[in-house]
């Protein structure tokens, strides 16, 4: 049988879109601290978040629960520093929907420039997309110059790769969760689009801004990259538009903390 529009065939690999998980147009993420371009002297460096209209530790009732791996812990924030692997927030559940998560960046920054990214996601790791959900902010550590050196321009086309991230159980048919965030920027097969490598290869490129399901991928350590590609198919110059992740495929069937 010949491979859907939605689905791409290499190897054993297999790609499927689905639909983003409906939304409330309530839900809102700010940085409070730092404030944008601020200049941090001293290590730990604290960061306060606010968070609307989206309870952090409720599991997410739906379909998709049950189709991929849902945290226990439930819904969290996730926090990216410049482009490291993103940090997971969350606070046991009430029935709170304008939260403020304090914390502190869990590493020492070099001096010189730093972004943070900001976003809500379900129980099942999937990024909340509304225009409002998700939030950026530069600031400086030790740097009075306070110089662009790490060619971040948060109003220009940018992507925020979230999943697949950690450790995942090898067998079964459950999918891993491909998902990204987009910033100034719209798919489309003659436009902008995601090209999406494993291990080296090229797999497909992705023109729909959705969710993605990956099917097929064997126990063992694998690469995933995610690159941003425009309208001419180049890569879209900036920090955050080439993201490679490592993930384990473990056949034990425990995912890790």
């Amino acid at each position: 049988m010949g491979c859907l529009s939605t689905l791409f065939c290499a190897e054993e690999i297999r790609v499927v879109a689905v639909k983003p998980t409906p939304e409330s147009n309530e839900v809102r993420t700010r940085v409070i601290f730092p404030r944008p371009y601020e200049n941090k002297r001293k290590s730990p460096i604290n960061v306060q978040l606010r968070l609307e209209g989206f309870p952090l530790g409720a599991a997410t009732q739906n379909k998709r629960g049950k189709e991929l791996y849902n945290d226990p812990e439930g819904q969290a924030i996730h926090v990216i520093i410049d482009n490291e692997p993103y940090l997971i927030y969350n606070q046991p559940f009430e029935e709170a929907y304008d939260k403020i998560i304090s914390f502190h960046i869990p590493f020492v920054l070099k001096p010189g420039m730093h972004v943070i990214r900001a976003f809500p996601v379900y129980s099942y790791g999937e990024s909340v997309k509304g225009k409002r959900a998700f939030a950026a902010e530069v600031f400086y550590f030790q740097d009075g110059k306070k110089v662009d050196e790490l060619n971040i321009h948060l109003q220009k086309p940018y992507l925020t790769y979230n999943e697949p991230q950690g450790r995942y159980p090898a067998g079964g048919k459950d999918p891993i969760l491909l998902d990204f965030l987009l910033s100034h920027c719209e798919l489309s097969p003659n436009g902008f689009k995601v090209r999406l490598s494993i291990n080296g290869k090229m797999i497909q490129y992705l023109t729909e801004y959705s969710p993605y399901y990956l099917y097929g991928i064997a126990p063992g350590r694998h690469t995933v990259k995610l690159e941003l590609i425009d309208r001419e198919n180049q890569l879209v110059p900036g920090f955050f538009n080439v993201t490679e992740r490592e993930i384990i495929v473990d056949n034990n069937q425990s995912l890790s903390p």
